[in-house]
């Protein structure tokens, strides 16, 4: 691996003003097989962007122009073009060719330098702090010279801007790729470790040339990664859509979105018969899912009417178009809420049997088996035909899912071509910072710190879909939840007590079987709560609608006098 600062840092700052950056630094692969060599937009689509750097002969700045979405130039005369012919055994049919941008004939003509950049950009969260991202690929110059090389030079590159300091650059990882070699293809890497002050800052990964007088600059690049080899793996990170920014006459544009599809099929009996899958999710096919355009645009999800056999023999046909995720070490504990507006198709047969539902599922990768471990759905088969709905499905991620992915999305289930069309809009999933109103003065535990008590879920009575997660529980350690209707303050309650209590009146003990539970390695205890088994001191109780009850988080611990016990803070939840 090579490491250098070169004299163009000032231009490189400058790339980053438009930046169009909203993905966390996550991981990164293409080998360009899958891309369309036809389709003029199709490094674009894959999220690819340009910039282009003005400088005198002397290499004094005059001006700059970008970012712009990457071109596939099948002139060979801008920025970059999906190209084949000269890969080897591991390159493929395809791969990236990078040049200068010979469409600035001003530039070139007056022998001024021309630096092309292009690009693929994230922005530095939080979770990536301390993780060390290596950016790797194959190369090779392009054998088939035009005008000769001059004075080119080119290079690939990792840097780090702060949009907040004028894009300054604050990290430069090159590689010179200006003496590759035209017969054989090489390999190397690039490295950098995000530092936690970088949070927020822009992350680019790519290629540049910087050239004159038409000079070749054409460099060959393919199996690229962006990867964590230490720290933290990419975790889940915030979508929203309300699809209104993608082209309904693009075939791509919910597959480049980040859309996919699966099916299952069963027998008329309910056996499993095989699975199909996993692939890009179409847009206007006649299968799975389409933009729909009425006023404004919505996602239209139902069944894969492609799938004549399976519908023509009286199969049913799941369907399932979704957004997937990795859970990292950092996810562990956090809460996640995915809510969506919905409707039925107004064209739809009203009669139709067929069921529809959003769902959010975990998917076990780690041992390739891709078995479902949990998943909790929403109903939208009797979604109204006049108007949206809104609904939302709420997630705790445990600590037994890292190392997993995350689904969420929707499904149809119908056949012999039944109306199964369901519109969905107004998506977002995103970390909960939970429900209820939390109180009451809180000790350090053992952690160093004080435990944190929030809950997820609804706090619609009649839902009964309510948990409850204390995180920052020192770790292995058992706990339960006490509950009133009353507050109240009890300090250092227990032996050796560092807690308190903050519950008064008759306080009942979540202890039926299966809620004294065990805070893991994650320090994290979560319990969903049944709100028809509800104790009190004598007997049990269903929560109704007007009720406030108070929650809170009673578990073992240590201090200096010995084995002991802590609580979180107080949950006030005033149910509907």
């Amino acid at each position: 691996m090579k490491t250098s600062i070169r004299r163009s840092s000032l231009a490189f700052a400058f790339a980053a003003l438009a930046s169009t950056a909203t993905a966390q630094v996550t991981t990164y692969t293409q080998d360009f097989e899958s891309l369309n060599a036809a389709d003029m937009s199709a490094l674009a689509n894959d999220g690819w962007l340009v910039f282009g750097n003005v400088f005198d002969s002397g290499g004094g700045f005059l001006y700059n122009y970008g970012p712009f979405p990457a071109p596939n130039d099948p002139n060979n005369a801008g920025f970059s073009v999906i190209a084949g012919g000269m890969g080897g055994a591991a390159q493929g049919a395809q791969y990236l060719n990078a040049y200068n941008d010979y469409n600035n004939l001003g530039a070139h003509m007056m022998g001024e330098l021309v630096e092309a950049n292009l690009f693929q950009e994230f922005i530095v969260d939080a979770s990536n702090a301390n993780q060390t991202w290596t950016f790797s690929f194959d190369y090779l110059k392009n054998p088939m010279p035009f005008n000769g090389d001059g004075a080119t030079t080119t290079q690939a590159f990792i840097k780090v801007l702060d949009p907040g300091n004028g894009f300054a650059l604050v990290d430069f990882q090159t590689l010179d790729t200006t003496g590759a070699s035209t017969s054989t293809w090489q390999s190397d890497s690039l490295s950098t470790t995000i530092d936690p002050a970088w949070n927020g800052f822009i992350f680019q990964i790519g290629f540049s040339s910087t050239a004159s007088n038409f000079d070749d600059s054409g460099r060959f690049y393919d199996n690229l990664e962006l990867t964590s080899s230490t720290g933290n793996p990419p975790g889940m990170a915030p979508y929203n859509q309300d699809f209104e920014s993608l082209n309904v006459a693009d075939p791509n544009a919910l597959s480049t979105d980040g859309w996919l599809v699966f099916a299952n099929i069963f027998d008329p009996m309910g056996g499993f018969l095989f699975g199909y899958g996993v692939f890009p999710a179409p847009n206007g096919t006649g299968g799975f899912s389409s933009l729909l355009q009425g006023g404004s645009v919505h996602m239209d999800v139902f069944s894969d009417y492609n799938n004549t056999t399976e519908h023509s023999a009286g199969n049913t046909v799941e369907a399932l178009v979704f957004q997937e995720q990795p859970i990292g070490a950092q996810d562990s504990g956090t809460n996640w809420t995915f809510s969506f507006d919905y409707a039925s198709n107004p064209a739809n047969n009203p009669a139709s049997p067929s069921t529809t539902y959003a769902f959010v599922k975990v998917i076990k990768v780690s041992d390739s088996s891709f078995a479902t471990l949990i998943e909790t759905q929403l109903d939208t088969t009797g979604a109204s035909q006049s108007g949206f709905t809104g609904g939302s499905i709420g997630f705790t991620v445990d600590p037994s899912y890292v190392g997993e992915v995350v689904q969420f999305g929707f499904a149809s289930r119908a056949t012999n071509f039944d109306d199964s069309s369901r519109l969905y809009d107004g998506i977002d999933w995103s970390e909960d910072s939970g429900l209820g109103t939390p109180y009451c003065a809180v000790n350090n535990n053992s952690t160093g710190g004080p435990a944190s008590l929030i809950a997820t879920g609804s706090l619609t009575a009649s839902d009964n879909n309510f948990t409850l997660v204390t995180s920052n529980v020192p770790a292995f350690q058992f706990g339960f939840y006490v509950v009133s209707d009353m507050q109240g303050f009890v300090a250092n309650v227990g032996t050796n007590g560092s807690g308190n209590l903050c519950l008064g009146g008759g306080i009942g003990r979540l202890i039926f079987p299966g809620q004294i539970i065990n805070s893991g390695a994650s320090g994290v205890l979560s319990l969903t709560v049944d709100l028809t088994q509800i104790p009190r001191p004598a007997t049990v109780v269903s929560v109704m609608a007007g009720e406030t009850w108070n929650f809170q988080g009673w578990f073992r611990d240590t201090n200096a006098m010995g084995a002991s016990s802590n609580f979180s803070n107080g949950l006030e939840c005033l149910f509907n």
